[in-house]
């Protein structure tokens, strides 16, 4: 017969036997690990188990952020070299010039990584005004990774990119008054000429006014225009308009658009006569004309300055006070005009438009700036569709430059002259003959990054 009281002690035995060895086992692992920890040796070899992994990763990716700032920082190097290398040198086109500056380029950047370092490397550049005076570069290469791209999104090679903003300061245009005013009696609207220093780029002052110094020149309604050239002006009508004005800003004539003038006499009547200052136009500036149109008021002196115009009594009834600037600038290294400005008045073209309000002629001396039913080289025909001088305007030749009040193009009537799209696109209602301009290097012609 079994005995069930001895098998239940059996039970129980065992339970005491398996925990007994449990907790000989933890005291054997407690002891174990203590001597570990009092032993020096054993510390290190913890420590360093526990350590290496990061110190490894770390060490892995401190190569990777070196061999990119490496790359990055050489990089930039090419780049403002380029930049203060691209700008045209005499005899050389914009695109010639760039031609040059990005094959050495990228020549000194594939010789210093041999492909690398520095891979599906790009050099590319944009002039930020149109007289090519600034210029920006960027650069751009993939640099190869051994460590980073370990972590999970992270690519095998990383893009990194640059780039430098470079300004050329060149000779300073220096320009005379015009050699001749040729004015239209015949012409229904008073024209005024009004000459200016246009900025194409103002990166540093780009607050300021983009026309400076403005003063008029010449008009068709009989009045004299002085120049004066001292500077400052010596005349006691110029001179509290010329300290007002140059002291108001910074940049004296330079930072306001209107420039030192004054009528000295007459007003309501057409025997007026002004003194003026000439523009002398700083380097970065370029001069220019603006071409003041009233409408039916040649023979009315009290419209020319009023904000309004002379009525009109026929055509379309429409009258108005229109302007037109040149916005004149040559590109680095050319002598060859060209022009911004020239747009129609916006409330009658579809939107900014330019119009065919001006014609130029180079002439190769004064004698030939005449009509060419006089021997010269100025076109007479009506009508006709303008000429615009393509040459280089060097020093000795003469630009003729010929106004046509009422431009092609513009919307609205053109039955007769009173409409206000109408023309007779004769290209003679206003016109002067001016000297091509000298360069003067005032200081040395140099370069500098300003980004």
């Amino acid at each position: 017969m079994s005995d069930p009281l001895g098998a239940e002690r059996i039970r129980f035995d065992r339970r005491d036997a398996v925990r007994e060895a449990r907790q000989k086992s933890g005291m054997l692992m407690g002891r174990l690990l203590l001597s570990l920890f009092r032993r020096d040796d054993g510390v290190v070899a913890v420590i360093f188990a526990v350590m290496a992994i990061p110190f490894i990763a770390m060490g892995g990716w401190a190569v990777d952020y070196l061999r990119i700032q490496h790359v990055k920082e050489y990089l930039q190097i090419q780049v403002d070299s380029a930049a203060l290398n691209s700008f045209v040198e005499h005899g050389r086109t914009a695109d010639q010039q760039w031609a040059l500056v990005e094959a050495a380029t990228l020549g000194e950047i594939s010789r210093q990584y041999q492909g690398n370092w520095a891979r599906q490397v790009t050099l590319n550049h944009q002039y930020l005004s149109d007289a090519n005076d600034m210029i920006e570069v960027q650069a751009s290469a993939d640099v190869p990774v051994a460590f980073i791209h370990l972590l999970p999104g992270i690519p095998e090679t990383q893009r990194v990119s640059v780039s430098a903003v470079a300004q050329f300061f060149a000779a300073r245009e220096v320009r005379e008054p015009p050699n001749t005013s040729l004015l239209d009696p015949e012409a229904g609207d008073f024209n005024r000429i009004w000459a200016y220093c246009y900025w194409p780029n103002r990166w540093e002052h780009s607050e300021l006014p983009k026309r400076t110094r403005m003063v008029p020149i010449a008009d068709n309604g009989g009045s004299t225009f002085t120049p004066n050239f001292d500077l400052p002006p010596n005349s006691a009508a110029l001179a509290p308009i010329y300290a007002a004005r140059n002291g108001s800003n910074i940049l004296g004539l330079d930072g306001v658009e209107e420039g030192v003038w004054k009528m000295t006499k007459g007003g309501g009547n057409n025997q007026r006569t002004y003194e003026y200052m000439w523009p002398a136009c700083q380097e970065g500036s370029f001069l220019s004309f603006r071409l003041e149109n009233v409408r039916f008021s040649r023979t009315q002196p009290n419209y020319w300055d009023a904000n309004n115009a002379a009525p009109n009594g026929g055509g379309d009834r429409i009258t108005g006070r229109f302007n037109y600037y040149t916005d004149t600038y040559f590109e680095i290294g050319s002598t060859e005009e060209k022009y911004d400005g020239l747009y129609g008045p916006s409330q009658y073209t579809n939107g900014p438009q330019k119009v065919n309000i001006l014609e130029t002629v180079l002439c190769n001396s004064l004698a030939e700036c005449r009509p060419a039913s006089q021997g010269g080289v100025i076109p007479d025909q009506r009508p006709r569709e303008p000429q615009r001088a393509t040459g280089q305007c060097e020093p000795g030749k003469y630009m003729y430059y010929g106004w046509e009040d009422r431009p092609p193009g513009l919307l609205g009537q053109s039955r007769n002259w009173q409409d206000i799209a109408w023309t007779d696109r004769d290209y003679d209602d206003i016109r002067i003959i001016i000297k091509c301009p000298t360069f003067e290097t005032v200081g040395e012609r140099n370069s500098r990054l300003v980004r």
